[in-house]
């Protein structure tokens, strides 16, 4: 009778997973630059079974598509930083399709993409509308020039595929509305 009642409880935490939750359990493909590297992430579903939490049956997706009118409206993102080591806090701007460093010069964060409200489905990353409902962004860290991180961070998310460094701590804070003209 225990067993029974938990393994109900495990199912019914699991069928309840909130809408705009990133699934942990499900692994994003290997490339998600405009257009995607299929090959690639066809590769990495073979190594890991699909990789999705139901044995292949989710397609892994293929391609990051941002629709027109969120790249009209977001000209970057803004990323909250703490220094480990001196205790100090503080927020840059990154422009979408640049490179900033953060207090240490040596580290350098570009923002490759930003969605205000991050999905995937159907083989693709996108957003499905303008306002940040769910905030994403994909960024590239580099220490020295040599790449050190290159995934997708979440504004409500943070403990989802978190950047993870000695020195410094990276949380999105949110996007740059691009300035009206």
């Amino acid at each position: 009778m225990r067993r029974a009642a938990l393994v109900l409880i495990l199912a019914l935490s699991v069928a309840c997973r909130k809408r705009g939750v990133p699934n942990p359990d499900i692994r994003m493909a290997v490339s998600h630059e405009p257009g995607g590297d299929a090959s690639a992430a066809s590769q990495a579903a073979a190594t890991d079974g699909g990789g999705g939490a139901k044995g292949g049956s989710e397609a892994v997706p293929t391609q990051l598509v941002v629709p027109p009118e969120v790249a009209q409206a977001w000209s970057g993102i803004r990323l909250g930083w703490k220094d480990k080591q001196s205790g100090k806090e503080g927020t840059v701007d990154v422009p979408l399709g640049e490179a900033t460093p953060l207090p240490d010069p040596s580290i350098v964060v570009r923002a490759d993409a930003f969605l205000p409200a991050f999905t995937m489905g159907g083989g693709a990353i996108t957003s499905e509308g303008v306002e940040a409902q769910n905030p994403a962004a994909r960024i590239t860290v580099f220490e020295k020039g040599k790449e050190i991180f290159a995934g997708w961070i979440f504004t409500r998310f943070p403990d989802v595929h978190p950047f993870t460094h000695p020195r410094f701590q990276l949380r999105l804070e949110g996007g740059v509305p691009r300035a009206s003209k």
